[in-house]
């Protein structure tokens, strides 16, 4: 049923089935430790696999509102005269958008980034150079995370493809993962940006645990159970 839908009530499957209620959340408790889906609260949620990346101009529209959402909830850990670094994911881009114009450094792998922070004179603006990838008009490979060496960065804010419970942050790109992978570390304080749909979600490429986040910023729409169960493990949810 969860390869159908996305999500279950524990009430219609125990009607269903013609089973208690209790009888229904032992086995998806089971189903739950065995990684076959994501128990909440009323039901559970189906594990998403992601094996690949959308081009950004398709990135840029599919969730916009809560990407905006998102975008306004990071506004608030930005202080003047700061170092930034911005992934080239396209929630990291309404950031960027979003940006007021102050006293800023702004360190991207993002072409778009550079873009959108163009008009804003006060915001200093660092291209990290690198391999260009076409699709995500993003920088990559050695040159970039050297680039990055060299600064002493306040705050990443970052994202991916999905977010798992177990293993934490993937990305459908090797590229992409290796990029965060290597900077993560020089960073002071890590954001992750996380619209809800990426919740639960695998992808083909691990590249950060809960340890290499210090705040999760998600949207509205995110499934309570979903953030209690973040919690739970010591992820601190905005």
């Amino acid at each position: 049923m969860l390869e159908s839908q996305p999500s279950l009530r524990t009430i219609e499957l125990a009607k269903l089935f013609d089973v208690t209620d209790e009888t229904i959340r032992r086995d998806l408790e089971l189903l739950d430790a065995e990684n076959k889906l994501i128990r909440t609260h009323g039901g559970a949620l189906r594990i998403e696999k992601r094996v690949s990346d959308l081009p950004l101009h398709k990135r840029l529209k599919e969730h916009r509102e809560a990407k905006l959402e998102i975008a306004n909830k990071a506004l608030s850990l930005i202080k003047e005269n700061e170092t930034i670094l911005l992934d080239a994911s396209s929630t990291a881009l309404a950031l960027a958008e979003a940006l007021p114009d102050i006293k800023l450094t702004v360190i991207t792998n993002a072409h778009d980034v550079v873009m959108a922070l163009m008009p804003k004179s006060d915001i200093s603006i660092i291209l990290t150079g690198g391999k260009l990838d076409r699709e995500s008009h993003s920088f990559g490979g050695m040159t970039s995370w050297t680039t990055v060496k060299r600064f002493s960065v306040d705050k990443i804010f970052f994202s991916g493809n999905g977010l798992d419970l177990e293993r934490g942050a993937s990305e459908a790109l090797e590229t992409h993962a290796e990029f965060k992978e290597n900077v993560l570390p020089l960073c002071h304080e890590k954001i992750f940006l996380c619209d809800s749909s990426k919740l639960g979600v695998r992808s083909a490429r691990f590249f950060a645990d809960f340890d290499m986040m210090d705040k999760i910023i998600t949207d509205s729409a995110a499934d309570a159970s979903f953030k209690e169960k973040l919690e739970a493990i010591g992820a601190h949810v905005l």
